[in-house]
């Protein structure tokens, strides 16, 4: 091949775009993955991305034509690699009709019997769930500035305005947010508990400030956290509470709880993958107190 015939090619191959339906997965891929990954630097990636997608596949057309011109003898055919468990999920996890997960997280699932509502009263001042009807779990504090998989283990502190049976609570306190916020939250361990046999919630907390109580089904949660979400992960069922300085009960019935958007299915209580207080960006600062929590008997 002559220097001219190459040169050439490289001009064309830099001038090729890309098709339409290429960047189109490529783009899903990205903001799926941004879901996943610490939301603060989402912006930043994707900017990135697209660049170095750009780039690449000029660079890796230029690279392919250079080989083919300086080797001697033509390259062997190389089988395409198989790709692993984990890359086959992220891959099929973008795709338009993603496939269903191997594993399905509610082949063990956990029934309640109705009978021992407590969720945490926190007065065993650990961050393990009352262990009640079988229920298991950790509670943690998660913010938008925490990495991805290192949300601190959340202990319980004295509590304000403590009596003699109830000592302690969960505290959590921060600055402005700009993202997605911050929440206090607790995952059924294994994730996916019936429910069915209360009809709702309860719990007692303070502000003050608007605060949002998130029940998350199993089909709501990403395969990385032990759900089964492919897309439009963390549309959790929540309903809205306004906090006062003081201590106050709150209810919430499984029917007053709502997904945003129209024409979103009920939530199933069968299938709950954990329990969160959230606290949207646009409430912070934020100083709120949790105790209390328990489901809400039948006829309450």
């Amino acid at each position: 091949m002559t220097d001219e015939l190459l040169a050439a090619m490289k001009q064309a191959a830099a001038l090729e775009a890309a098709p339409p339906h290429l960047a189109a997965r490529v783009l899903e891929s990205v903001a799926y993955r941004q879901r996943l990954e610490a939301p603060v630097a989402a912006a930043h990636r994707a900017r990135l991305l697209r660049r170095v997608a750009a780039a690449g596949a000029v660079a890796a057309l230029a690279a392919g034509v250079w080989l083919w011109a300086r080797t001697p003898l033509p390259l062997p055919r190389i089988a395409a690699e198989r790709p692993t468990p984990a890359a086959a999920n992220v891959a099929n996890s973008a795709a338009p009709h993603a496939v269903e997960p191997s594993a399905d997280p509610c082949r063990v699932r956990v029934a309640s019997g109705g009978q021992a509502p407590l969720i945490d009263d926190f007065e065993d001042g650990d961050d393990v769930l009352a262990p009640l009807e079988q229920r298991a779990g950790f509670w943690r504090w998660a913010r938008e500035s925490d990495a991805p998989g290192t949300a601190p283990a959340l202990m319980p502190v004295p509590r304000v305005n403590a009596t003699a049976h109830n000592k302690l609570a969960l505290h959590v306190k921060g600055g402005e947010l700009f993202d997605w916020g911050a929440t206090v939250e607790v995952s059924f361990r294994p994730p996916c508990y019936d429910a069915t046999s209360y009809d709702g919630i309860k719990l007692q907390a303070r502000g003050p400030g608007r605060v949002y109580v998130a029940l998350r089904e199993v089909s709501e949660i990403p395969p990385f956290e032990g759900g089964s979400c492919e897309r439009d992960c963390y549309n959790s069922h929540v309903a809205k509470l306004e906090l006062g300085r003081g201590w106050s009960s709150y209810q919430v019935r499984w029917s007053e709880l709502h997904q945003r958007g129209i024409g979103k299915p009920p939530l199933d209580a069968s299938h709950l993958h954990s329990i969160a207080l959230m606290i949207r960006a646009e409430d912070t600062p934020y100083d709120v107190w949790l105790d209390d929590v328990a489901f809400l008997p039948k006829g309450s």
